[in-house]
């Protein structure tokens, strides 16, 4: 599949989330939202085929700073309900609401990260979790880029709606930063 052309005519939201639940999603290849009411109704929305870019925000968890920007993008395979079996900063029924992607493109060194489950990698302590964010983290899409290209996403909101117009503009960011995809 050419992820490109299915942005192009598909379009894209963006899900917004800490650097650390994206290594969690690295592994698990699933992202979870709360049963909040407005966020059930966004998950409402979501359909498989759905394509998301993946905001990366400040750390909740961690002592580290790291930049934010766009990291990857996923494609969803399919919505269910349930615990988070990765979850280990928060209870595992905190996120019931699941999304799971069929396929996620990261920008970073991903290669170099680790294999094994967020539970365990934690276990291994913070500066090993700082290392493998550094590294997914890598070659992300800067707010500095955005505001060059003048395509800025909002950083509000769990998901949220990006506009055709900014949509044409991170394309052209996103795609010299495509690697193999990691599929599920």
């Amino acid at each position: 599949m050419d992820v490109i052309e299915e942005m192009k005519k598909k379009g894209f939201k963006k899900l917004t989330g800490p650097p650390e639940d994206w290594l969690k999603t690295f592994t698990s290849m699933d992202w979870g939202f709360r049963e909040k009411e407005r966020l059930k109704k966004e998950w409402d929305k979501i359909e498989p085929g759905d394509i998301f870019i993946f905001h990366s925000m400040k750390t909740e968890n961690l002592s580290a700073d790291f930049p934010t920007g766009i990291i990857g993008v996923g494609i969803i395979g399919e919505k269910r309900t349930g615990i988070d079996e990765e979850a280990y900063f928060e209870d595992k029924r905190l996120r019931p609401l699941r999304i799971v992607f069929k396929e996620i493109w990261w920008f970073g060194d991903y290669e170099k990260i680790s294999k094994e489950k967020f539970p365990l990698k934690a276990r291994r302590g913070e500066d090993f979790l700082i290392k493998e964010i550094y590294y997914l983290l890598r070659n992300c899409i800067t707010f500095q880029e955005m505001r060059e290209h003048d395509c800025i996403i909002s950083t509000q909101g769990a998901i949220q709606n990006v506009s055709k117009e900014k949509q044409n503009k991170l394309i052209e960011l996103i795609k010299p930063r495509l690697k193999e995809p990691i599929r599920k």
